[in-house]
């Protein structure tokens, strides 16, 4: 096993040439490291402290690209069986539960025991924020400084806002859907789930502002065309469609998901504008009722 010597002694043992190449990775250059080492030969100590330094640095830079690209990624995908259950729990059920099978997408995340409880802001929306928006946490007396736990958006497409809003809105249920949540809810073999849009386009990346890994994908789901003969309606067939953001932090527990119908361009702007901070509340699985929960935009 190695020790502190055996260690130091070790990686002391790599040439100049390498450090200078390892710290052009670094943004330094060639000529000024070598300069470093010449001016301190006599002052070995230092000199193999320093040396131990820049490996160091320059494994780390390594190891978080390697990271990344092996796919140490803070969401994991699956599709799961048609035939595989997920039970949640739902009051109105004859035995307290339901239990959920043919879901398009399983997400989950970190073993993560405790989470920081958030709250966000938007930044910018494509929309002028009005001062209520039902379904929201808050819904009233909202201004630009508001933070929510909970944002939607779906008011604007009702009817009595007819008018207001541009025309697509007439044709959507829901232009943004903001949502927080913790992955200590999922800690004991939990996850996130797409119930009934397929996903497609999925993407992953890392955003070092606000430090996050985010799964972005479109989600669609078809309907056959259908009557309603208690209602005399006929009902032509179409696709629900929906496009999503999740950022992930690992580090503090935390998952927000931007979704809605308005496209992918405005979800992502909508994501990359969010304030996010701490409201110093610590949370874990005992705070939830289930270990599943499903995200499906258009579905509740």
């Amino acid at each position: 096993m190695l020790n502190h010597d055996s260690l130091f002694d070790a990686m002391s043992g790599i040439s100049d040439d390498y450090l200078a190449s390892a710290a052009d990775l670094l943004g330094d250059t060639k000529e000024d490291n070598l300069m470093h080492f010449d001016s301190s030969r006599n002052q070995a100590g230092a000199r193999k402290a320093g040396r131990i330094l820049l490996i160091a640095a320059v494994l780390v830079c390594l190891f978080t690209v390697t990271a990344f690209a092996a796919g140490l990624f803070s969401i994991s995908t699956r599709v799961p069986d048609a035939k595989e259950t997920f039970q949640i729990h739902w009051d109105d059920s004859e035995n307290g539960y339901l239990e959920w099978s043919d879901a398009k997408l399983v997400l989950t995340f970190p073993a993560v025991a405790e989470s920081r409880e958030i709250e966000f802001r938007p930044g910018w929306l494509p929309f002028d924020l009005p001062k209520e928006l039902p379904g929201s946490a808050p819904w009233n007396g909202i201004d630009k400084d508001t933070w929510f736990r909970r944002f939607a958006s779906e008011s604007l497409c009702w009817s009595e806002n007819e008018g207001k809003y541009p025309e697509e809105y007439r044709k959507i249920d829901q232009p943004i859907l903001i949502e927080a949540y913790s992955m200590a809810q999922f800690h004991d073999g939990g996850a996130m789930l797409m119930l009934y849009q397929t996903p497609e386009n999925v993407t992953e990346e890392h955003w070092d502002e606000p430090g996050v890994d985010v799964l972005s994908f479109h989600g669609k789901q078809h309907f056959e065309e259908r009557d309603i003969p208690e209602m005399d309606l006929h009902i032509d067939a179409y696709d629900l469609e929906y496009d999503y953001a999740l950022l992930s932090n690992a580090e503090q527990g935390w998952i927000i998901e931007v979704c809605g119908q308005l496209g992918m361009d405005t979800v992502r702007r909508v994501a990359e504008n969010l304030e996010i901070r701490e409201t110093g509340n610590t949370l874990t699985q005992a705070d939830f009722q289930n270990k599943y929960l499903f995200i499906d935009g258009g579905v509740g």
